[in-house]
């Protein structure tokens, strides 16, 4: 068998040396593929994995909850761009992860989780684990889109390898198990030619002549256009093709989420398309005749339920098939690869520019530029809260921002000059799914402040993974937008007629709360604490800033349903 890399002494397990029994097989292979760190909740079916992780050199992150170490696996690939590695155990463990499994599914972000399957364990030899919390997981994985490597003693190598280049190629989770027993038998799997058989990603999907003529012929016929363009078509040389097609073609620009900051320096930018979007924005969007979507999704909070879309005829532009139609209707769908596809429209315009209707645009002031203060003591206006965080924080930053009605507020009036700048965790719609990804991207990219942004109900759904930033001395910064209310229920019941008390529960003394765990933290109860709780900080770990803020201001996000 060729050498596993193993450094360091290994443990042993079961009799068996863990750089020759199966798990550790699978934990060399995954550190010589880039597993530097582990983020895992360790039991009975995984501890062998997770010790043999610790044994091959990666950085074990020991989280409390199954929910946030799967989440520091997805934050850590969404802010380093590579796999993320996270174990968990079997039966309760592994429904405790399905909420930020599905979230890194709809993220599609890179990460292979490694779990024990009990469920070919004969009863009498496992009584509890089979017959309590007995479960077989593929039903539930293919359900929520996480496609299955199953590992064998033979074949760990392999397997692990699978397991890394369909999660890196295909941008998902992908589930690595490991039959209960399995992990200790010894292993002949050879880990170098099982690296060896690598293979690259497929290559780029080439656009049809007759898609790009039909994307022409509805670019020239529009008299007002806006271009979109999603994650497909963030990547920097891809933006800057769409700027010079946006000029060619006199279109205004936005993005999704998730391609925020490509289009900052270019006046045609209107910024977020949907439900981040000025009223003025989503005017000029709603007067356009012509939609260019490149690499967006089209879903229905980014058309706000469709409504941006009325009386346009929509370009999508994609490299999956599956994507169109997939939300709403794409009038003209061209399947390919977004810079691809940009360059051949670039060439057809620059050969025959269009006739100009009228001066390039201006977009109008975006979200966020001006508002009527409401502050008071202990009840901070959200927006002047997150406007001047803006200003006091280092422009080398990453914001996460969980799920809730405060979202709207670091999102639109804060400044995020790039894609990777912001990661919204609210891909599954779920609150309570920050705080893991914040501390994966802040041990992935320790060059930046990561900071989390995220509400009261959000963080007591998460909470005990904060004692995780605390232990392992991370530098993150929490700032908590504490209204001691479930917001959004406050406005859904509004809007139903329905009296909102139940969603009011009072403020808790959350800084309190953060400080017993073992951080630095702080009450903010008007802007002017912000300056001095950060002056005070020397990030040797983790800042909580409970952060008062009023009930009274409502997120433009809503707007759509009333």
């Amino acid at each position: 068998m060729t050498s596993t890399g193993i450094t360091g002494n290994p443990k042993d397990a079961g009799g068996v040396t863990a750089a020759r029994n199966t798990a550790g097989v699978i934990a060399a292979t995954a550190v010589r593929l880039g597993a530097t760190h582990l983020f895992e909740v360790m039991g009975g079916s995984n501890m062998r994995v997770v010790h043999a992780f610790e044994d091959a050199g990666a950085v074990l992150h020991h989280f409390r909850h199954e929910n946030g170490a799967v989440g520091g696996a997805d934050g850590y690939a969404r802010a380093t761009g590579q796999v993320g590695w996270t174990s968990v155990v079997h039966g309760p463990g592994f429904t405790n992860a399905l909420t930020a499994l599905r979230t890194a599914v709809k993220a599609r972000s890179s990460l292979v989780l490694i779990m024990g399957d009990v469920m070919g364990t004969p009863a009498r030899n496992a009584p509890f684990e089979v017959g309590n919390q007995g479960l077989a997981p593929d039903a539930l994985l293919g359900e929520i889109g996480v496609a299955v490597v199953r590992a064998s003693a033979a074949t760990a190598a392999q397997d692990t390898v699978s397991a890394y280049q369909a999660a890196l190629h295909g941008c998902a989770p992908i589930a690595l198990i490991i039959p209960h027993g399995i992990e200790s038998l010894p292993s002949g799997s050879d880990i170098e030619p099982a690296i060896a058989r690598l293979s690259g990603p497929s290559g780029k999907v080439q656009p049809t002549p007759e898609d790009i003529a039909a994307a022409e012929r509805a670019i020239r016929g529009a008299k007002q256009i806006v271009l979109l363009a999603g994650r497909g078509g963030s990547a920097p040389e891809t933006a800057k093709l769409l700027k010079r097609l946006a000029k060619l073609t006199g279109a205004y620009l936005a993005t999704s989420v998730k391609g925020i900051g490509i289009f900052e320096e270019s006046p045609a930018n209107l910024g977020i398309f949907g439900g981040f979007t000025s009223p003025e924005g989503a005017r000029i969007i709603r007067e356009a005749d012509c939609i260019l979507a490149v690499g967006a999704s089209l879903n229905y909070i980014q058309t706000r339920r469709s409504t941006l879309l009325f009386g346009s005829q929509v370009i999508q532009v994609d490299e999956d098939p599956l994507a169109f139609g997939k939300y709403d209707r794409a009038d003209v769908p061209v399947l390919g690869d977004a810079a691809i596809v940009s360059r051949e429209l670039i060439a057809r315009f620059e050969a025959e520019p269009m006739v100009p209707r009228r001066p390039l645009p201006t977009a109008p002031a975006q979200m966020g530029s001006s508002f009527t203060d409401v502050s008071a003591p202990e009840q901070i206006d959200p927006r002047a809260l997150a406007t001047e965080l803006d200003r006091l924080l280092p422009a080398e930053r990453a914001a996460v921002i969980d799920g809730g009605h405060f979202t709207v507020w670091p999102i639109a009036f804060m400044h995020h000059p790039s894609p990777d700048s912001l990661m919204w965790t609210c891909d599954f719609g779920a609150m309570g799914c920050g705080l893991g990804p914040a501390i994966g991207a802040c041990i992935g990219r320790p060059d930046r402040l990561t900071a989390l942004y995220i509400g009261d109900c959000g963080l007591f759904m998460s909470l005990g993974d904060l004692e995780v930033a605390a232990r392992e001395r991370i530098p993150i910064l929490v700032v908590c937008f504490n209204d001691g209310a479930a917001g959004s229920e406050i406005v859904l019941s509004e809007i139903a007629g329905l009296p909102a008390d139940e969603a009011i529960f009072g403020v808790s003394d959350l800084a309190k709360i953060a400080a017993s765990l073992g951080t630095e933290a702080a009450v903010i109860s008007t802007v002017a604490d912000l300056e001095p709780a950060l002056a005070g900080w020397d990030r040797s770990g983790p800042l909580f800033l409970d952060c008062r803020i009023t009930r009274d201001v409502r997120s433009p996000l809503y707007a759509q349903y009333i």
